[in-house]
């Protein structure tokens, strides 16, 4: 019957090693099929972008396996296929494509290889924010540079300690997420910003080199974690150190800082170390600065770990007066659930979406994206609802602070993300990563912008013996974290998956 047939009616596209059809089915439907060939024994790579032209604007979640040979992730985005010994003919396989999602991977050289680790260069996923007035370009950011958690109770490694945070320019296409320009962080004197501890914001941690020998303070650290670019070229970056926010100018010098007791309220020096101004934004109308600390503050009179606390704050700070009011935002459980926020977007002048995560690799990770509204919130003045919910659950929680009068933001889940990559992917091979960290969205929240901090690749240190071993970080498709954006029209998250073929030649 004609509607079985596909029926070739333009090439549109040739690419490297083969070429790319659209064929249309009995309904008029367009559907693209990859032709390609490869030698005897010879493994055959299909990029990126042939995997973006095959998928149609959607995306490659999965290609089955096939007896004829084996298919392996490759970095950048790409695949290998390696036909059997000796094998000569025609394979067909089968690409899983889902019209909800696109991916773009990163491809960006090593910082350098440590005893046979490579330290991933594609680190810019701690924040993920539009360029203003260049459509499908982002800016990135790094966090304060590799470093791995060390032997003892809050020791970190920081692997390459003369590491300078930096922005950097990327532009999505085909597949690839490819880094156009980079922007380092500098002081107000010049000097590069690093990722060591500052001496102005002490966080009880102890910084090592890969010989154990401790790193002292220094007046130039940071720890970026959150950026706003603005339309005058300008900067604004949040860190977990002080935590301070940074206003920086088109070329990453320092122009201002605002810290807690000079611009930002003095209890917000009771995070958490490594817990501070996870995620910022701006609003929309350009007026107001938006923080969100990553958990709770450990506030004088807090019984028990913070981290199981499910209240943490929302910071808003108003540009031109630098007038600053907070807000209360409920965590999902994180005593059992163990997540944390990672992000804030700005969708209107009073919306958000936040970023809500564990810290697992997929398959069963908990990552899930959060509709908020600050309308009708309370502003918390000098009260403290980490005392007021103490260690216990969401709705005990939610309920304490409605008793002492505090309406905390309302929200909405926006995004199972989780769930979302768990159904395209069981296996966790498709956006699998642990850390979740950068969020846009250009229209209002239909389309989303996800990015991964990839944590330069690395995983941790083997053991105690110094010098230290580094170990990478490796995810479930077999390869060592990097850097993607997986795009979610969510439009579409009901659509079905749809079968592509990808026709081999061997010999």
């Amino acid at each position: 019957m004609r509607s079985n047939r596909r029926l070739a009616v333009a090439l549109v596209a040739v690419l490297a090693g083969g070429s790319l059809v659209a064929c249309s089915s009995g309904g008029g439907e367009e559907i693209a099929t990859l032709d390609l060939k490869t030698g005897t024994n010879s493994p055959l790579t299909i990029t990126a972008a042939q995997l973006a032209g095959l998928a149609q604007g959607g995306a490659v979640v999965d290609v089955k396996p096939t007896a004829d040979g084996t298919i392996e992730a490759a970095k950048g985005g790409a695949l290998v296929f390696k036909p059997k010994a000796g094998f000569t003919g025609s394979v067909q396989l089968t690409a899983v494509v889902s019209p909800a999602v696109a991916l773009y991977s990163s491809n960006i050289p090593p910082l350098a290889t440590i005893g046979g680790v490579s330290i991933d260069g594609s680190g810019y996923g701690s924040s993920w924010t539009p360029v203003p007035g260049a459509p499908g370009e982002f800016y990135g950011l790094t966090d304060r540079g590799p470093n791995v958690d060390g032997p003892g109770k809050d020791e970190k490694v920081a692997v390459m300690p003369d590491f300078t945070p930096q922005i950097g320019r990327f532009k999505l296409e085909d597949g690839a997420a490819v880094l156009q320009s980079v922007i380092t962080l500098k002081g107000r004197d010049g000097r590069p910003l690093n990722g060591l501890n500052d001496t102005a914001a002490p966080t009880g941690e102890r910084m090592l080199d890969l010989d154990g020998a401790a790193l002292p303070p220094t007046d130039h650290g940071i720890d970026s974690e959150g950026l706003v670019a603005l339309p005058d070229g300008s900067f604004w970056v949040s860190d977990e150190y002080g935590p301070f926010l940074i206003h920086f100018d088109a070329n990453g010098q320092e122009l201002e800082r605002l810290l807690p007791g000079r611009g930002l309220p003095e209890v917000l020096r009771s995070r958490t170390p490594n817990q501070g101004m996870e995620g910022l934004t701006v609003t929309p109308d350009g007026k107001r600065l938006v923080g969100i600390i990553q958990s709770a503050l450990n506030v004088p009179g807090l019984s028990g770990n913070a981290k199981e606390v499910p209240v943490t704050r929302i910071v808003a700070i108003d540009l031109a007066t630098k007038a600053v009011q907070q807000y209360a935002y409920l965590l999902d459980n994180p005593k059992d659930t163990k997540k944390a926020v990672s992000e804030i977007t700005a969708i209107s002048d009073t919306e958000f979406l936040v970023d809500e995560r564990d810290g697992k690799l997929a398959p069963k990770a908990n990552k899930t994206i959060y509709r908020i509204s600050l309308d009708g919130a309370t502003p918390l003045g000098e009260r403290n609802p980490e005392t007021i919910a103490g260690v216990s659950t969401t709705v005990a929680a939610e309920a304490a602070l409605k008793g002492a009068g505090i309406t905390p933001v309302r929200k909405t889940v926006a995004l199972d993300l989780s769930g979302l990559v768990d159904k395209l992917n069981p296996a966790g091979k498709f956006f699998g990563h642990d850390k979740v960290e950068g969020l846009s969205s250009p229209d209002g929240g239909k389309t989303l912008f996800i990015a991964n901090d990839s944590d330069f690749g690395l995983a941790g240190i083997a053991g105690p013996q110094t010098p230290y071993q580094l170990k990478a970080k490796v995810l479930a498709n077999g390869l060592q974290d990097s850097l993607e954006v997986l795009k979610v029209d969510t439009t579409k998250l009901n659509e079905p998956t749809a079968e592509r073929t990808i026709t081999v030649t061997v010999g």
